[in-house]
């Protein structure tokens, strides 16, 4: 344009001022600055709810590593919004939908409790953004995903088989299964007994009860009156609470093997019922890799004594983190099309690499990484489901948890 025709200042800043307010934020460099949304449903209260505040702490602490640093996208900064869950479905997905509907978030992670991430799940599809998950039930990634459903956990039928090795282990050969009535729970019964035989063993009967029940006498006393060697109880903290007192008062002496969910629950267990009635209880969880440096690192950026477990926070850092990751390989905060990139990002090949930070810096340099993660090595199949799971077992005795070892 000649000096001619260029328009004065003043010109220039009438015509500004008379743009609507929407076409000026729409404008390259508001767009590069404005925040990426991410969302996650959590319990803080129910049977789960002893998990929420450690998986908050640890999804807030890689938000801070990564806004701290810069950000991402050449400069901008995570935004983490948190819905609590209460451990209800209803609930899980009334904070979905505030989390989609008015934060906007590319990302709603966390779903730690099966059917609050099932009936989560159409609502994000549909919505067309990504969803993570830190549950087991297998319909979580069954069906048709678009590609953009994450379990940061071990599938429901990989923990079946993993209990049966702890009832070998401990020379249980005839078993009952004592279970809630959940999908989670329910994915677990049939590949327990088909290990079970494999490995010598049988199960006699499968006792199943429903949540919140006002009792479970009538199905503790059918579960352990027969005098099993040891009884698998598949249950939340809360009934199992019951559960236990109830086996102790009944003076039954079958082995338990139960989940750590119920059992541990964070200590929760132990401080309901007692070094007493938890002594001698056997408990397993799919576990984070305990000796790897990314977990050690982990544990000493949460703030915990060495050696402690995190069996869910883990998790929720590293949905956070893959969720950057990805971003930053893909060039966009779009769901449809950085999903793609959590395959790239977390799958080998690539240079191992288990802080955020320096993994962005890779990917903007050029290199190819995959990301170890705190709770896992963060490799994923076709479906999405997390592979290469471990199973911590634990032993309650004198109040306190003991290791056992790990089954792979």
């Amino acid at each position: 344009m000649s000096p001619k025709f260029a328009p004065s200042r003043r010109q220039v800043m009438a015509g500004l001022a008379a743009l609507p307010a929407a076409a000026l934020l729409r404008t390259p460099a508001a767009a590069q600055a404005a925040d990426v949304p991410l969302g996650m449903v959590l319990p803080f209260s129910g049977a789960t709810g002893p998990y929420g505040p450690d998986m908050k702490k640890a999804a807030e602490l890689v938000v801070k590593q990564v806004n701290d640093a810069g950000g991402i996208l050449g400069g901008r900064k995570l935004k983490l919004f948190i819905e609590d869950s209460e451990t209800n479905p209803t609930v899980g997905v009334t904070g979905t939908k505030k989390l989609l509907e008015v934060n906007k978030v590319e990302l709603v992670g966390g779903f730690w409790g099966s059917p609050i991430a099932l009936a989560a799940k159409p609502i994000i599809l549909a919505a067309d953004k990504v969803q993570m998950v830190s549950c087991a039930a297998n319909a979580v990634t069954d069906g048709d995903n678009k590609g953009m459903v994450f379990r940061f956990q071990a599938k429901s039928t990989s923990w079946g088989p993993a209990g049966a090795k702890v009832m070998k282990d401990i020379g249980a050969k005839n078993v009952v299964v004592l279970a809630q009535q959940n999908p989670f729970v329910v994915a677990m019964i049939e590949p327990f007994k088909a290990e079970m035989e494999k490995l010598g063993g049988k199960v006699s009967q499968v006792v199943m009860y429903n949540p919140d029940q006002p009792s479970y006498r009538s199905e503790v006393e059918k579960a352990f009156g027969a005098d099993p060697d040891a009884v698998f109880c598949l249950s939340l903290l809360t009934d199992f609470v019951s559960i236990a007192k109830e086996v102790y008062r009944g003076g039954f002496k079958s082995k338990i093997v139960s989940l750590s969910i119920g059992a541990d629950a964070e200590g929760k267990f132990l401080q309901a019922v007692g070094p007493e009635v938890a002594n001698g209880i056997y408990h397993i969880q799919p576990a984070p890799p305990l000796d790897s440096p990314a977990y050690k690192k982990f544990v000493k950026e949460m703030g915990a004594p060495a050696g402690t477990v995190f069996l869910f926070a883990g998790n929720a850092h590293d949905q956070i983190c893959a969720t950057a990751l990805a971003m930053e390989h893909a060039k966009s905060s779009e769901a449809k099309v950085w999903a793609k990139s959590v395959f790239e990002v977390c799958n080998p090949p690539g240079e191992e690499v288990d802080d955020v930070v320096k993994g962005l810096e890779m990917i903007r340099a050029g290199k190819k990484i995959k990301f170890v993660g705190a709770g896992a090595t963060c490799d994923f199949d076709a479906k999405g489901d997390q592979i290469n799971r471990s199973f911590l077992v634990q032993v309650v005795k004198n109040g306190k948890n003991e290791m056992v070892g790990v089954i792979s």
